[in-house]
């Protein structure tokens, strides 16, 4: 199975990229060899658990490319320490990953460069919300209408 799973916080400006890409796509019928997930609704490591292959969708570090580019980074370009430049959660999650499961799965992170990361402050900014459509577009072609991947 191949767990995508969305992460972030729509109170918190761009910090809810990953919130707004999992309303756009579950809107849509994935095959049954992809799960969709909303990581605010807890379980990811259940989830991961139950993988083969997973795509965190998150918002990412200022420092990584232009506001609103969408990148998809190699768990090898993931910080493992959890203050690293992803932030505290998807950091944290993918080193919990790598500590808990005897066999976790090949992760990648796609996400949208964040220009606004505000606590309590709902909403995200014009490019970052263009770039929902364009991650969740690259998400459908990829994984949407094709068969589970050999690897």
């Amino acid at each position: 199975m191949i767990g995508l799973i969305c992460l972030g916080n729509p109170l918190h400006a761009d910090d809810g990229f990953g919130t707004a890409v999992h309303q756009r796509l579950a809107r849509r019928r994935w095959p049954a060899h992809v799960r969709l997930h909303d990581g605010g609704e807890g379980g990811v490591l259940d989830l991961l658990r139950q993988c083969r292959s997973a795509i965190l969708v998150t918002s990412l570090a200022g420092h990584l490319g232009r506001p609103g580019q969408v990148l998809r980074l190699c768990e090898s370009e993931v910080p493992s320490d959890p203050q690293g430049p992803l932030g505290a959660g998807t950091a944290s999650i993918l080193a919990a990953m790598r500590r808990l499961l005897t066999q976790p799965p090949h992760t990648e992170v796609l996400g949208a460069v964040a220009l606004r990361q505000v606590p309590f402050s709902a909403g995200l900014t014009p490019l970052v919300a263009a770039a929902v459509e364009t991650a969740s577009a690259m998400l459908w072609r990829e994984l949407g209408q094709s068969p589970p991947c050999s690897s």
